[in-house]
């Protein structure tokens, strides 16, 4: 466990740091020296946690600005969520673990016209409905079928169709992204998916104006500890914390 120090209001890079370091897929392939070396994002990636912090933070900087204008590497306050994003797209090993595969299928309401169009996704959005809504809920209403009113059916013309997303493959690392505002998630420390078994690995919260990440290492039963900046604070492995101001929850699979 290490913290990662702040360059003005860079706490958004190290939240989102913070939680992709616990993937234990990434700290064996850093540890293992097994990074892309031709990759300048994995180098710095790597460079970080091979020196706990102390090198790597700096040209890491240099690379998000380089790549992408609108994210203020170490000149001001950004989004967790966005640099994880940036992340997968620019180091193909973590793109793999996160990303995730989708069907979305429309169903017309009048004849027998469907379409089924795969898709990939690196996050599952939710949005809850109400206060405390757990994941598995939030979840369920995001691929309940809804009917679209104005869409035109290429085969008979007429309008309505129902819209759904399927869930058909799923990661080993598995990333929400809260997006309403005003309403909470109540996750917990186990997730079961469609039989498949996923544990709790990162919770990246924001505060309004500053963003800290509670996370832990696998297997399961280690110690969770809160990442805020170089500040580093171990909690028991029996206490979950809980954040009704969470953003970002990773979890990782534990069903082969």
């Amino acid at each position: 466990m290490f913290g990662l120090r702040n360059k003005n209001g860079s706490c958004w890079i190290n939240a989102a740091l913070q939680g992709v370091f616990r993937i234990p897929d990434l700290q064996t392939r850093f540890s293992e020296n097994e990074e892309d070396t031709t990759n300048p994002v994995e180098v710095c990636l790597a460079e970080l946690w091979g020196s706990h912090g102390e090198e790597g933070l700096k040209a890491f900087y240099e690379c998000v600005k380089v790549s992408s204008a609108h994210m203020p590497a170490g000149e001001g306050i950004g989004d967790s969520h966005e640099l994880i994003e940036f992340l997968c797209d620019k180091v193909p090993f973590l793109d793999q673990l996160l990303r995730f595969k989708v069907v979305n299928s429309i169903q017309c309401l009048h004849c027998s016209y469907a379409d089924m169009r795969p898709d990939t996704l690196l996050e599952f959005s939710i949005a809850p409905t109400q206060t405390k809504q757990t994941v598995s809920d939030a979840i369920t209403e995001a691929v309940r079928p809804s009917i679209i009113p104005d869409w035109t059916c290429e085969a008979c013309t007429k309008q309505g169709c129902q819209k759904q997303l399927l869930l058909s493959e799923f990661p080993r690392v598995l990333m929400f992204h809260q997006v309403s505002i005003g309403t909470s998630v109540a996750y917990t420390p186990v997730l079961v998916l469609n039989g498949i078994r996923y544990a709790l690995l990162a919770v990246v919260c924001f505060t309004g104006g500053h963003w800290f990440t509670y996370g832990r290492n696998m297997p399961p039963g280690q110690p969770w500890a809160r990442y805020d900046d170089a500040t580093v604070h171990t909690h028991d492995a029996t206490h979950m914390p809980l954040a009704d101001n969470l953003r970002l929850l990773l979890y990782y699979r534990l069903t082969p």
